[in-house]
């Protein structure tokens, strides 16, 4: 199985410092819109139905932060199934456990990586939740909220039955020709 990377960079426009700053998403240096939608979409990608995402979400110009992401596993990411903006997870929820997960996370909080399956074709919510530095433990939290949409997608995987199958085809077309030959050359 194979993977798919790729990055998003919290940027803060801190205002003073937590708990009024507020962080939001850019891809390669690009402000995404908290109401777009993070497309996921393995045909597009030229993935496999069986690959997936890995999605690195990581503070920008860490050192000079004042946020760090939660180190409480059960709180950096909540995922909410959904079907439009504004409906961004506020309390603890996963919706889509067993599709998206966080894989690993930095000990001092700098970035996570989340791993999503893209197994069904949903639209989600989901809230990042950072600290301030200061106060790791808190649960007053400065929250990110983006969205995604997963496509359901991807390349058909020709599997080993497939493979089997097709071979009994065509050794057995060839058995059939090879014995039909046979047959005329023996004036049958």
């Amino acid at each position: 199985m194979a993977n798919k990377g790729r990055t998003y960079d919290v940027v803060e426009a801190v205002i003073g410092g937590p708990p009024t700053s507020k962080p939001v998403l850019s891809q390669n240096g690009t402000l995404l819109p908290p109401d777009e939608l993070i497309v996921f979409n393995k045909n597009t990608d030229k993935m496999k139905k069986i690959d997936h995402y890995r999605v690195r979400f990581d503070i920008k110009g860490f050192s000079k932060s004042p946020l760090r992401f939660t180190p409480n596993e059960d709180d950096v990411l909540w995922v909410k199934e959904s079907a439009g903006p504004g409906s961004c997870p506020t309390s603890a929820c996963h919706d889509l456990r067993d599709t998206i997960w966080v894989a690993a996370m930095d000990p001092a909080g700098e970035w996570i990586d989340v791993i999503n399956m893209d197994m069904t074709k949903t639209e989600f919510w989901f809230t990042l939740n950072l600290v301030p530095k200061s106060d790791p433990t808190t649960s007053n939290y400065v929250p990110i909220d983006p969205g995604g949409g997963n496509e359901n997608s991807g390349l058909a995987k020709f599997s080993a039955s497939s493979s089997a199958i097709a071979a009994f085809g065509i050794g057995l077309a060839a058995g059939i020709a090879v014995f039909g030959g046979a047959q005329l050359l023996l004036g049958q």
